[in-house]
């Protein structure tokens, strides 16, 4: 797995992870190369043509802010093509055999377009059990720059002003405050139980952690959630 400063202190605990990576080829926008870093590039999935983002630019894309996270979730991301993506989503299966191969897994992890797989990933596992009469293996989902779930039953993605709570298990969401797409961060944040879900903003924009005292913080309150649902 890439490390990352937060991996490298959980695995001092003796967390282990299990890095998935995405299976079609997504090369970044045209002028968002160093952000990306260096090739190859993955996608879990093509729901958002990199064209569409090189044709309007990246930036009208995620400075259409509505009067709820919802809404911006909707004036954000092409909802249509959301739809149909997600209700022929043949990634899903493959992530669900992986749960089923290698598992129990007892948390889930993903930052911005990984955040969305994860918590599909999460939202799919919890259906499933429960309509088993089972637990769900997943006791903890953690979210850095998350993204709304997708619903691979119906089509589309899951917002609470539609859906409701979709998850009452322990959730950290961890965002940044001068992010430009953090309410579609709080849009996740909304489906979750109140009482159980932990916001962690590191100030910053889309990106992941590496500050070193932001991520001895980060991994202080990590540790609380772990030890209290392991």
């Amino acid at each position: 797995m890439p490390k990352v400063p937060i991996v490298d202190n959980l695995e001092q605990d003796g967390v282990e992870f299990r890095f998935v990576q995405g299976k079609h080829p997504a090369p970044p926008p045209r002028g968002y190369t160093e952000y990306f870093g260096p090739p190859p590039h993955f996608s879990f999935h093509t729901a958002v043509p990199i064209e569409d983002l090189e044709r309007d630019g990246i930036s009208q894309h995620i400075e259409q802010i509505g009067d709820t996270p919802e809404d911006t979730v909707r004036n954000v991301l092409p909802m249509d093509l959301i739809y149909t993506a997600s209700k022929n989503w043949e990634d899903v299966d493959w992530l669900n055999e992986i749960l089923e191969t290698e598992g129990p897994f007892q948390a889930v992890l993903g930052f911005s377009h990984g955040a969305s797989v994860a918590a599909t990933l999460l939202e799919n596992e919890v259906r499933r059990t429960q309509a088993q009469g089972l637990p769900s293996m997943f006791k903890l989902g953690i979210f850095f720059g998350g993204v709304p779930p997708y619903n691979v039953v119906d089509g589309g993605m899951f917002l609470a002003d539609v859906d409701g709570i979709k998850f009452n298990l322990p959730t950290l969401h961890i965002i940044g405050s001068a992010d430009p797409m953090v309410d579609l961060s709080l849009a996740l944040y909304n489906l979750c139980d109140s009482n159980k879900a932990r916001i962690f903003d590191h100030g910053r924009g889309h990106q992941l952690v590496w500050k070193k005292t932001v991520v001895q913080d980060l991994c202080k309150v990590l540790r609380e959630m772990i030890h209290a649902v392991m």
